[in-house]
């Protein structure tokens, strides 16, 4: 870490000591913690992850605890620049249009950890949704590029949280991310935290799985295998309608096999074979990186054709490193190929992430933001069935959708028009975020005058507006 030129003072050491106690405190906030992509303009790297949605890969964030030692050298500045009143954001937010930055209030606070600083540049928050840009800069190395994702994060307020890399400036290695925190909150005061950042992400598809096919199909019927307790699970993803509370989850044996994927050095699969005619596969990362890769197996045909079948993970394991309790070490991966004739001619491929670069720290700050209140709200109609209906909010900022079972919608499929009173329009074919399993989020790239719209057409639907 940078060396500081100020001095020392009794103020600083308050600082750090509230910074460690409020490390403490029962009342903090979930973590959340980060390790699936979808793709939205103009993310760079994206990557969200919904606390409550099942049908994306979850895996909870592992224990970390901060000792007193570690909490001292923690550098929290309040940035100079807030103190004189109106700051530019336009040459930093550029590629923001200027009626957008319009709506952001400057914030500009610091800090720093481990060489690398934290800066909350300017944030909005309109009723339901709270918008915070944040760049991220490396005083020290090169640690900080467009592949960077921060893993685990908290925000207060709201119940649904999404961080995204937005810009990256090549000439000083600085990114700025861009956090959204879905849900009221009665608070003007925020807290932006991050504990884990990484870097350097490359994925590769067609890794070649070598396991004995042959010998898996003939002991089909005799894998013998374990019930989960619910305490073990730390983790369940994909497609599935398993219930955590009642259901009981099968898995195989720990650690029966050691067999290596030719490319792949932080994990093994540890366990493979069938288990009430599903096939399992178990893999257990074996050093500190597995942590933090990620991916999955899937099948194809002779021809080399990826198949569509359906699959669901699930994470689990304790062990204690250093006197702490881990959870989550073993993933097991599920597959129905009950629908598949020809067994024998399936080939069995892998698609994986690796990260380069981890990096754990503390970057932490607080300041006030105002609400914008001004909001409307209307219905629709999702499907031609009517199982999918949603309330729909407007505001400065976009849109907000609502309704159960939202996520079984693809945003990529949404397109929406803003109609105002005087004939013009604003319009999106992306920009739509899965924030969480109920709720869609619709950024609009220019700010949106509330009062002034007539009416939604979301899909080619209408959605007539109220005030809220």
């Amino acid at each position: 870490m940078r060396k500081s030129e100020k001095k020392f003072t009794e103020q600083n050491l308050f600082n750090i000591k509230k910074l460690f106690y409020d490390k403490l405190a029962l009342n903090e906030p979930p973590t959340v913690t980060r390790s699936d992509t979808s793709f939205y303009p103009p993310v760079l790297y994206p990557s969200a992850q919904t606390k409550k949605s099942m049908n994306r890969r979850r895996k909870y964030r592992k224990a970390i605890y901060i000792p007193v030692t570690a909490a001292l050298s923690l550098c929290l500045v309040t940035g100079a620049a807030a103190s004189v009143g109106i700051i530019d954001l336009s040459s930093i937010l550029h590629f923001l249009g200027a009626d957008r930055i319009g709506i952001l209030q400057p914030v500009h606070q610091v800090s720093e950890d481990q060489g690398i600083r934290m800066e909350v540049i300017g944030a909005v928050r309109d009723g339901d949704t709270t918008e915070i840009y944040v760049s991220l800069s490396d005083l020290t190395g090169h640690r900080i590029d467009d592949t960077l994702d921060v893993y685990d994060y908290r925000v207060t307020g709201g119940n649904a949280n999404n961080a995204q890399i937005v810009h990256y400036d090549d000439a000083n290695k600085t990114a700025i991310v861009r956090f959204l925190i879905q849900g009221k909150v009665s608070k003007n005061r925020i807290t932006v935290q991050i504990n884990t950042l990484m870097s350097g992400a490359s994925r590769q598809d067609g890794y070649n799985v070598q396991v004995d096919w042959k010998q898996v199909l003939q002991e089909k019927q005799n894998n013998s295998y374990e019930i989960l307790d619910q305490d073990r699970i730390s983790g369940l993803g994909g497609k599935t309608d398993i219930q955590l509370e009642t259901d009981p989850i099968p898995v195989l044996h720990q650690d029966v096999t050691n067999i290596p994927v030719e490319g792949i050095d932080w994990m093994h699969i540890s366990n493979i074979g069938f288990v009430e005619g599903k096939l399992h596969i178990q893999i257990n990362p074996n050093n500190e990186i597995g942590e933090y890769n990620h991916g999955y197996f899937y099948f194809t045909d002779e021809q080399g054709q990826k198949l569509d079948i359906p699959e669901y993970s699930v994470s689990y394991g304790h062990y204690m490193k250093d006197g702490v309790g881990y959870g989550g070490d073993y993933e097991e991966f599920v597959y129905d190929l009950s629908a598949v004739n020809e067994l024998d001619k399936l080939r069995l491929q892998g698609s994986f992430t690796s990260i380069s670069e981890v990096i754990q720290g503390n970057w932490k700050t607080t300041f006030n933001l105002s609400q914008n209140t001004l909001s409307k709200t209307g219905n629709i109609q999702l499907d031609a069935r009517g199982g999918l209906q949603a309330n729909v909010t407007l505001s400065s900022v976009g849109v907000t959708l609502r309704g159960e079972a939202l996520s079984k919608i693809r945003v990529e499929d949404l397109s929406i028009e803003v109609h105002l009173k005087d004939g013009t329009k604003l319009s999106g074919a992306s920009g739509f975020l899965q924030v969480d399993q109920d709720i869609i989020k619709w950024i609009s790239p220019k700010t949106i005058p509330v009062n002034d719209v007539s009416y939604l057409l979301i899909n080619g639907e209408r959605v007539t507006l109220q005030d809220e």
